[in-house]
């Protein structure tokens, strides 16, 4: 079966076909899992494969017991059938409960919130897909993600499209079935991906809240540096010198302790060390940090193809600075120079929206200037 249609990167599912890339038992569990946009009933239909191809393969025991005494066949069998009565649950009508839901907008490019900001509330999830529905008649809304909140405080939180097609299921707050319904939250997986030092990489959009600010920068940019499945191979071909100095430089890397920490990793990480390191904006600095929470993951990134707006410019520059095709005089003159347009945008829109032309031309900025 071809496993990379679940990845929810289009850059790294096209860089595994052309490989011929051969996923294990594992990395297949946690990439069909992981996939943000296909329903799980196909899901379901790709874990029947697995267990057909590999009914008896041990699963590495995780931590939190995670996967002790399990085989693909029974921990998948059982994990459906908890998913499916979880699903049955969230359905059901009539429970002490209430329902919210969100919205992903076509137009938008991003989530939006139901009832202009303000959450409206609804008796159960049948209400909330039909107001849905009979708000979907220009066909705007992808998805949505419906929030089912009992009084106890726990919740259930589903991603579905507006045809109730179920495409992704939570928990929170729940007990009775943490080991198994959490469980993929435990993997870590190492798989090979097309990016380089250098790389402007940016989120799946389609997943993430206002991709874009006011300014036109979008969310989430970052220039790849390294990442956490890079051992002493990857390092290598990126440029990296191997030192076992302890005052390393960004561009050297020790390549044994970056290979046992790889081993570490698929002994005991969990999806929260799938990272990515490099420069990113926060305002107008310039920082260097790894990316935080599961929808950072390495899995989750594909290089940025759009037009680089705002301040974003100055990440072409670092990008470029890095690979060694810029010198540093050169991306500090540019930097200035962009945080400079970038005021001057700002400062002219102000003028433009919020004074008048009188006020405009008696301060000195008008078509007429007035002493």
């Amino acid at each position: 079966m071809d496993f990379t249609k679940f990845l929810n990167s289009k850059d790294i599912a096209t860089y595994l076909r052309r490989i011929r890339y051969a996923f294990t038992p594992e990395q297949a569990m946690y990439v069909i899992h992981a996939a943000e946009e296909i329903p799980l009933a196909e899901k379901y239909a790709a874990y029947e494969e697995l267990i057909e191809a590999y009914p008896d393969h041990a699963l590495r025991e995780r931590r939190q017991g995670v996967f002790k005494d399990q085989t693909v066949a029974t921990f998948l069998r059982t994990y459906m059938q908890r998913e499916n009565a979880l699903l049955a649950e969230f359905k059901h009508d009539g429970d002490d409960a209430v329902c919210t839901y969100d919205y992903f907008s076509k137009g938008d490019g991003a989530w939006c919130q139901d009832g202009y900001g303000q959450h409206l509330v609804y008796r159960n999830f049948s209400e909330a897909l039909d107001d849905v529905q009979s708000e979907n008649a220009d066909g705007d809304i992808a998805k949505i993600a419906v929030t089912k909140r009992y009084f106890s405080g726990r919740k259930i939180e589903a991603t579905f499209l507006p045809d109730g097609t179920c495409l992704k299921l939570d928990e929170i707050g729940g007990e009775r079935d943490e080991a198994f319904l959490h469980a993929f939250e435990w993997m870590w997986v190492k798989i090979p991906t097309p990016f380089k030092y250098g790389d402007i990489l940016a989120p799946v959009l389609k997943n993430k809240w206002e991709p874009r600010t006011t300014d036109g920068s979008v969310k989430g940019l970052l220039v790849l540096t390294d990442m956490a499945t890079w051992g002493s191979k990857e390092l290598k071909k990126n440029g990296f010198r191997n030192t076992k100095t302890p005052n390393y430089t960004r561009r050297e890397q020790n390549f044994a302790v970056c290979d046992r920490l790889i081993e570490k990793h698929e002994e005991y990480g969990d999806e929260s060390d799938m990272l990515l390191c490099g420069y990113y904006l926060d305002g107008t600095d310039i920082c260097y940090d790894h990316t935080l929470g599961v929808d950072c993951s390495y899995l989750n990134y594909e290089r940025f193809r759009g037009e680089l707006q705002g301040h974003d410019r100055i990440l072409c520059s670092v990008s470029n600075l890095l690979k060694g095709k810029l010198e540093l005089e050169l991306m500090l003159k540019a930097y200035r120079l962009i945080c400079a347009e970038e005021e001057s945008r700002m400062l002219r829109h102000d003028f433009e929206n919020f004074f008048t032309d009188e006020g405009r031309a008696l301060a000195g900025i008008g078509k007429k200037n007035k002493a």
